[in-house]
């Protein structure tokens, strides 16, 4: 008996979750529910996979689809890719089980690559509006504004940049320790952060990049407005000034 209590007090250390614990956790899903969820997160997660990988494919085949604004494309399918191969199948364990499974290491492993992943996707979401700014309003400075080398270099910097965020935003952190945790689960993913690095969070991550992809496409929708007005009315005047010869001729 001393020895059962033993082994089950250094797997909880270890941030396992012993059966008596899985199976005595309130919220607790049946073994249907819990099968069914996971076969539809695993084709979710399977979907995803597969349709960014089409596209990342597509993109590195085909040389005529070697363009700046495929670059982009081509950056943000990888990001979703991993987030459909890691993130989704994880988040979906932690979802339908009531204890986690991997321990601290690998959680924080975990919260870094996520992390990762959705700053990098918001980043390319942000350099394919200032894409299509750049092509839509200034057409003829494309060409020299938006090149190969520099959407490169742009991907790297976002790369680089999201990860190095990410490792400071968990090492601002911390982790509750065992006397701290109010439920029965010492396998479970916990991370403090202070209002600051919350607020930080919250702006570059979130409120700065749709803020900025918002803006650049309301330009956008604006200026491509005021070309379709200027089209339809230089029509009309082409309109106009044939039905004048005509009535000239006719005279």
């Amino acid at each position: 008996m001393s020895g059962h209590l033993f082994v089950t007090s250094s797997l909880s250390k270890l941030g396992f979750c012993s059966r008596t614990m899985i199976q005595n956790t309130p919220g607790k899903h049946s073994s249907h529910e819990s099968n069914i969820m996971y076969v539809f997160f695993s084709l979710l997660s399977a979907w995803t996979v597969f349709l960014n990988l089409l596209v990342i494919i597509s993109i590195s085949h085909f040389k005529k689809l070697h363009t700046p604004t495929n670059l982009i494309i081509l950056s943000l399918a990888v990001a979703d890719m991993f987030v459909g191969l890691i993130v989704m199948p994880v988040d979906a364990i932690k979802l339908i089980e009531t204890c986690g499974y991997f321990g601290d290491t690998f959680c924080d492993m975990f919260i870094i690559i996520m992390g990762l992943l959705i700053s990098t996707s918001m980043c390319n979401l942000v350099l394919i509006a200032v894409d299509r700014y750049v092509a839509l309003c200034h057409p003829l400075l494309y060409p020299q504004k938006i090149t190969m080398t520099k959407t490169l270099i742009s991907i790297c910097l976002c790369w680089f940049f999201s990860s190095t965020y990410n490792i400071g935003y968990l090492v601002g952190g911390r982790y509750f320790e065992a006397s701290q945790r109010s439920d029965e689960c010492y396998g479970k993913c916990y991370l403090v952060i202070s209002f600051s690095w919350i607020f930080n969070d919250l702006f570059f991550s979130f409120l700065l990049p749709c803020t900025l992809i918002i803006t650049l496409y309301l330009r956008i929708f604006y200026v491509a407005h005021q070309q379709v007005k200027v089209l339809n009315h230089g029509g009309k005047r082409h309109k106009i000034g044939n039905r004048g010869e005509g009535h000239i001729k006719k005279g």
